[in-house]
């Protein structure tokens, strides 16, 4: 068993709790979290590049074939073994300011993609928030429409003992069995309805869908009818303050302005101290450790006489020198500064500064339309909020009148003085009207949850 399902079956699912779940385990949130981790390790890394840098060197080589020997002066062949050895470092002086303003793009380019996580945060939330909604709308749907069908099933009994009675027609028994399948069918339809909210909410908080899962919420009980406590443009100012997509584009609009500032920088000099320490060994260095005398060699004949001349053959004793000496002996230093000044690079630094420009005009342009859209969501929300209270304070009224009417009905009929077809009729009009009153009581829910989004408030139902 998963440990997602063993939280599935030990936790009380209420919006809370559900809206946790899925923060915890949607995948778009997983994916803006790597991005802003990678953003971070961009950021970090940005800030060492003003550092100097390190780097060791060796190698390892074997000459094969003719080479000179320098005792002998002869050609030989043989394999020279050689090593070599290199410590380097060089620091950027001067470029431009391109180092510094690097560091401040990538860091406002991290603190937006945090902004994005938060976002893909708030916006599963009250994606949470609707299916929520929907399965308590459902489920009271399932439980009025079982308490309609049960009320008709009752009816339809006393129906048919009147009908054995003499009292009424068989019109009117068969006309409560219509609605007593009729109502069957209300009931299955409202119980679809909860097993489709339940599967949607379980996939946007990735709950399996085999496994049971059940909402608990408190009871609701009366919903007031009334205004929202604060008007369109104070909830305008409320969200473009708190929206996370909006800082994000105002935090990539400050990168942008940085991203040219590198750009301009390209296009100076690049001044830099370097310095290089090295040494080397070869098999081929040698030293000499004696001499022999082999003897005499004749070497020519001195001019205008017969005497020979001769010279004596040496034979020279050499050894490699040593490993630690010739590391020592040749070990050398070099410091200096390098400058190097860009002359013509095929407009490649003026075309990058002209596209940074650019793309700074549209950060400020996504800017504009991030507010844009934020104003444009506020509005549809209020309008939405406004048509849903004004449905819920219709369907209230109505809802009641028809209870009413229902009521005097049913007097009526005890007392005689009604058929049973008027008491079927106000009977179904007063479930229709409930049914309706149930659907806009949770339209005008999530139309003020919504509100209470953009106002910034915790999503939650009292």
């Amino acid at each position: 068993m998963s440990a997602l399902q063993i939280q599935a079956q030990g936790t009380a699912w209420t919006l809370e709790n559900c809206i946790k779940q899925a923060v915890t385990h949607n995948l778009d949130i997983a994916t803006s979290a790597v991005i802003q981790q990678q953003n971070k390790n961009l950021y970090q890394q940005s800030k060492f590049n003003k550092y100097p840098d390190l780097s060791f060197g060796a190698g390892q080589f074997v000459q094969s074939g003719r080479s000179l020997d320098r005792y002998t002066n002869q050609f030989v062949q043989t394999a020279i073994p050689s090593n070599n050895f290199q410590l380097s470092t060089s620091v950027t002086l001067f470029a431009g300011g391109q180092i510094r303003n690097n560091i401040s793009q990538n860091k406002y380019l991290w603190l937006a993609s945090e902004a994005d996580m938060r976002n893909a945060e708030m916006n599963i939330s009250l994606s949470v928030a609707n299916f929520f909604l929907q399965v308590v709308q459902a489920k009271e749907l399932v439980k009025s429409a079982t308490e309609t069908l049960n009320s008709t099933k009752a009816q339809l009994e006393r129906a048919e003992k009147q009908y054995a009675a003499g009292a009424i027609n068989e019109g009117g028994v068969l006309n409560l069995k219509a609605q007593k399948a009729g109502d069957e069918a209300t009931l299955i339809n409202a119980k679809n309805q909860e097993m489709n909210a339940l599967s949607q909410l379980k996939m946007v908080m990735r709950v399996p869908q085999e496994q049971n899962f059940d909402v608990v919420v408190s009871e609701i009980g009366v919903v007031p009818a009334e205004d929202y406590p604060a008007d369109m443009l104070t909830l305008y100012d409320s969200a473009l303050k708190r929206r996370p997509d909006v800082e994000s584009s105002e935090l990539r609009t400050r990168a942008a302005e940085y991203r040219l500032k590198v750009a301009k920088g390209s296009m100076l000099p690049v001044l830099s101290l370097g310095g290089n320490l090295s040494t080397v060994y070869s098999g081929n260095a040698k030293m000499a450790t004696g001499y022999n005398f082999l003897g005499w060699d004749t070497t020519g004949r001195v001019m205008g006489t017969s005497q020979w001349v001769e010279a004596p053959i040496w034979k020279v004793n050499t050894k490699t020198i040593a490993f630690s000496k010739q590391i020592q002996d040749n070990f050398g230093q070099s410091f200096g500064l390098n400058l190097n000044v860009p002359v013509w690079n095929k407009f490649n630094a003026r075309t990058t500064k002209m596209n940074a420009g650019l793309e700074l005009e549209r950060a400020r342009l996504n800017v504009e339309r991030s507010k844009q859209t934020v104003y444009n969501e506020v509005v549809t929300a209020w309008n939405n909020f406004q048509s849903a209270l004004k449905r819920y304070e219709a369907n209230k009224s109505a809802h009641e009148a028809q209870k009413m009417n229902l009521d005097f009905v049913q007097k009526r009929y005890d007392a005689g003085q009604s058929s049973v077809f008027e008491l079927q009729i106000s009977r179904s009009a007063e479930a229709a009207a409930r049914l309706n009153l149930v659907s806009v009581r949770y339209e005008y829910l999530f139309r003020r949850l919504v509100l209470d989004f953009y106002r910034g408030l915790d999503l939650k139902l009292d």
